[in-house]
């Protein structure tokens, strides 16, 4: 009974990520900026978490149009592992002032990055 518990009981997992690329489109160098907010529903421990995204933003800007802030962002993309509290509030930001996500660091309890090649 106790193995049955366990095996049935539920576990959430917030992540933020956020991206930004430097890309040749039609000979014009142009940043992408990607963003979302996700849950892992974990079901049980051998089981691959269900993944639900809530949120995600693109936009592009053509380089030449960037503002220093944006051409100064690395080019890689970061997840973070954040508590729900922040994932809430991070969700509410979305609504009102979405692109500001693209330049967040929230607190968070796992921070990865990768690096892209440019």
């Amino acid at each position: 009974m106790e193995q049955m518990k366990r095996r049935h009981q539920k576990s959430v997992s917030y992540f933020f990520l956020r991206s930004k690329d430097v890309h040749i489109e039609n000979d014009s160098a142009v940043i992408t900026f990607f963003a979302r907010l996700t849950r892992e529903i974990f079901l049980g421990r051998e089981e691959e978490p269900k993944v639900e995204t809530v949120w995600v933003k693109i936009d592009e800007v053509r380089l030449d149009r960037a503002s220093p802030k944006e051409k100064a962002m690395p080019n890689c993309m970061q997840r973070y592992e954040i508590p729900q509290n922040v994932f809430y509030h991070l969700y509410q930001m979305s609504k009102s002032c979405p692109k500001e996500l693209f330049y967040v660091s929230p607190y968070s309890r796992h921070f990865t990055r990768e690096d892209f090649i440019t």
